[in-house]
């Protein structure tokens, strides 16, 4: 499993300084985690399984003496302690900050994007569509109704919408695997691979397809 950070997002909003906060500009920095899952396979498939969010850090208070960019970096290093991070924010922070008339409130909030990539392990998977036989077991043998599937909130790992508000559209349990996937989703992709777009395992076994 690899993990490393694939972007950083910066929004922030500024008002002006409420009296009992005093008469000295203040920025108040957010940091927040979001962590993309993937799923990689050996052919370098790369499949998005969920992204979750949290707060990284208590919201960073700070009081700079000047709006200069070192210096609202070197505040910030003493917070968090990264350096290419603290310069980064210590530049849109300043430039942030130049039309600002004082004394100023500003909050930054940063989204840290992480990914996780998980390395799938090699499965022999024959390159070819499903058969006409596969969809329709996968019909009469393997459709889930929503209200089956609890209160667990699950997604389809193709299209990523939520799989408890598909009212239109079937939900095909895969009989190995068990992963779920609205029945347009992955019929779609089987016409082009015999195998769960997740785990690239194959549906049924030859010799019960031509039973």
């Amino acid at each position: 499993m690899n993990t490393h950070r694939s972007a950083t997002e910066f929004t922030s909003n500024a008002s002006l300084q409420p009296q009992n906060l005093g008469f000295v500009n203040t920025i108040v920095v957010n940091l927040h985690d979001e962590i993309k899952e993937l799923a990689e396979d050996q052919n370098g498939m790369v499949t998005h399984l969920r992204s979750h969010w949290a707060p990284l850090l208590r919201p960073i208070v700070l009081k700079p003496q000047t709006i200069t960019p070192r210096h609202i970096s070197q505040l910030l290093h003493h917070k968090i302690g990264e350096t290419l991070l603290s310069q980064a924010l210590g530049e849109k922070i300043a430039r942030r900050c130049v039309d600002l008339p004082g004394p100023f409130l500003l909050n930054v909030h940063v989204t840290l994007i992480r990914e996780v990539r998980i390395m799938l392990p090699s499965v022999s998977v024959p390159s070819k569509a499903a058969s006409s036989d596969v969809f329709q077991r996968l019909v009469e043998e393997q459709t889930v109704e929503s209200v089956d599937l609890g209160k667990e909130e699950q997604t389809c790992l193709v299209c990523l919408e939520d799989l408890s508000e598909s009212s239109s559209n079937n939900i095909i349990r895969m009989p190995k695997c068990l992963h779920l996937f609205h029945q347009d989703c992955i019929f779609e992709w089987l016409r082009h691979q015999n195998s769960c777009p997740l785990c690239r395992r194959v549906p049924y076994d030859q010799v019960h397809e031509t039973e």
